[in-house]
């Protein structure tokens, strides 16, 4: 499906979501989105974790969370048998709840940052069936070529992610932690949005 987003006096052409192979079974492929942790050291400072959800037994929903527990955007990632394999595809949508209305109409009108969205969505998937680190360079594919033409500088490249990937996880465990205690107070009442990636809950539990 071809979608037409309009950028001020010109047309962005954005392709919907393009199926991508992988030899792994569906079941491996649902369990490791599921258990997947979002890069926030590249999502940036407004995104501190995410929720995860299956609506059904061939989808996986990655809601992209902010500071106030609130949905910022979501991953809708469809995985279906492909021979031995699957074949994945991930479509960036607007969050449910109080931002959708609002996300809406940004994912619309910032074409540039969408196209990037989407090559990150990619490479959070990739990375999660793969069982490696997101790579800081996905948005960059010329210089992850020319990084890893080099073996030297493709090892420090790898032990960035890693290092990358354990303070991203490390954040968003004692964000979730705060969160779910109330806060620092001892009469703040808990409470529990349902953060982690590890959790699935069902729809009906969002923030609405």
């Amino acid at each position: 499906m071809m979608l037409a987003v309009p950028l001020g006096g010109a047309l962005w052409l954005g392709m919907g979501p393009a199926d991508e192979h992988y030899d792994v079974p569906p079941v491996q492929v649902l369990t490791s989105l599921s258990n997947a942790t979002v890069p926030t050291h590249v999502l940036g400072s407004h995104i501190k974790g995410s929720r995860v959800t299956r609506p059904d037994n061939k989808t996986v929903v990655t809601a992209l969370i902010g500071a106030d527990g609130a949905e910022m955007m979501r991953f809708v990632t469809t995985v279906k048998a492909d021979g031995e394999g699957s074949s994945v595809s991930t479509e960036i949508e607007p969050p449910v709840g109080k931002n959708a209305e609002r996300a809406a109409k940004a994912m619309q009108s910032q074409a540039y940052t969408m196209a990037l969205m989407e090559k990150l969505a990619q490479e959070h998937v990739d990375a999660a069936i793969e069982k490696r680190p997101f790579n800081l360079l996905a948005l960059n594919p010329a210089g992850d070529a020319m990084i890893n033409a080099d073996p030297r500088m493709k090892e420090q490249i790898q032990q960035a992610n890693e290092a990358a990937a354990m303070m991203s996880r490390m954040e968003q465990e004692e964000f979730r932690s705060a969160d779910q205690s109330g806060g620092w107070g001892a009469n703040t009442p808990k409470r529990d949005i349902g953060w982690g990636t590890n959790t699935p809950r069902q729809d009906s539990d969002w923030p609405q």
